[in-house]
């Protein structure tokens, strides 16, 4: 497996056609982190994952990691699972992951052994001859990021892996998630999801296209001024770019934004 990487972007800006998703968004997440990235829909959270990820070029501002521009970084280092599942549907579900061990692979290493590993750290051995048609939501989504964690990657992004699911279910994914920050992977997800930010060690909050909030999830509420997380959403909608503008003259974006970087140089 790889190192964990650090990401570090800098007044990042990305429009589709007129609209502007974000406007000079910073954003810092330390080696083996695992980050949550909050918003309302269509608030810029997949495409600020795909800028992050290197898929999207930025209008402005630029993307490092550990250093490098993400296009730069080998073969492998990063992973990336979309919102929706890749996998085919008719493959089981070892075949699939043996083809995507193979691809990626090539003959390199022990590549029924990187398979079953994979197996076992997403409970998928019962499903291992299971077409993936005929598996659940949650085991599908499960397939989908084993392919991903073939290749050992030191950076997982996460495109909404919990939407649709029970909320048993995504509690088990988000204690993944930590698992996986913790065994030596950067970790970021977007996500809908309110009941489960104690396992991520920070929250971004997008909104007026930039960030209304980056911090503890245990500080959250307390800096917006709500009760419950939801609450969050309406003043979103209503407040983003002034919410922006608070955040970018805090305590909090000066240590966990502006210094940032530097202290993990």
């Amino acid at each position: 497996m790889q190192a964990a990487i650090r990401v570090e972007a800098s007044g990042l800006a990305k429009s589709h056609g007129r609209h502007s998703v974000l406007k000079g968004l910073s954003l810092s997440v330390l080696p083996g982190e695992c980050v949550g990235i909050l918003g309302s829909s269509g608030c810029g959270k997949s495409t600020l994952l795909g800028l992050l990820a290197g898929l999207l070029e930025p209008d402005a501002g630029s993307v490092r990691l550990d250093g490098r521009p993400p296009r730069e970084l080998p073969a492998g280092a990063i992973g990336f699972v979309p919102q929706d599942d890749i996998v085919h549907l008719a493959l089981r579900v070892e075949s699939a992951l043996d083809y995507a061990a193979r691809l990626r692979l090539g003959g390199e290493g022990d590549l029924q052994a990187r398979v079953d590993g994979i197996l076992e750290l997403l409970d998928l051995k019962e499903q291992r001859g299971v077409r993936i048609g005929r598996l659940s939501g949650g085991q599908r989504k499960r397939v989908s990021i084993g392919v991903e964690l073939l290749g050992g990657p030191g950076l997982l992004f996460l495109d909404e892996p919990t939407a649709g699911l029970d909320p048993a279910l995504e509690e088990r994914f988000m204690d993944l998630f930590r698992n996986l920050a913790d065994g030596g992977r950067t970790v970021l997800l977007t996500t809908h999801v309110l009941q489960s930010l104690s396992r991520l060690d920070l929250v971004a909050v997008l909104g007026g296209g930039g960030l209304a909030w980056y911090g503890p999830p245990s500080e959250m509420l307390s800096w917006f001024r709500v009760g419950e997380a939801r609450e969050i959403y309406p003043l979103l909608a209503s407040e983003g770019s002034a919410l922006v503008r608070r955040y970018a003259g805090s305590s909090w974006h000066r240590d966990l934004v502006l210094r940032r970087p530097e202290a993990a140089s």
